[in-house]
């Protein structure tokens, strides 16, 4: 059952009811002012997409793009732990 929004036409004030599809729209009593004289108004929807629909929509290139800036970071080189590796004493006795 969805929530709709009435305007009171006399102190402007906004009530949110329950109302069925189906049933026309009728009046109800301001929560502010106690007055009968509201109309239903459209008010704004929620949407709340999930993070497989967010990364869905995203533009194909994103991806490449992500690839693009890893491969020049100083961490995508496969060498870096080698180059900061010290040779071991090879001294026998």
């Amino acid at each position: 059952m969805p929530i709709y929004a009435y305007r009171c036409r006399i102190c402007d004030g906004v009530t949110d009811a329950y109302a069925s599809v189906n049933d026309p729209p009728t009046p109800i009593v301001c929560q502010h002012c106690g007055a009968g004289e509201t109309h239903r108004v459209i008010a704004r929807v929620a949407y709340h997409a999930s993070d497989n629909a967010k990364s869905a929509r995203l533009d194909p290139k994103y991806e490449k793009m992500v690839d693009d800036s890893m491969h020049k970071s100083r961490n995508a080189d496969p060498d870096r732990l080698l180059r900061k590796m010290k040779p071991f004493n090879s001294t026998q006795e």
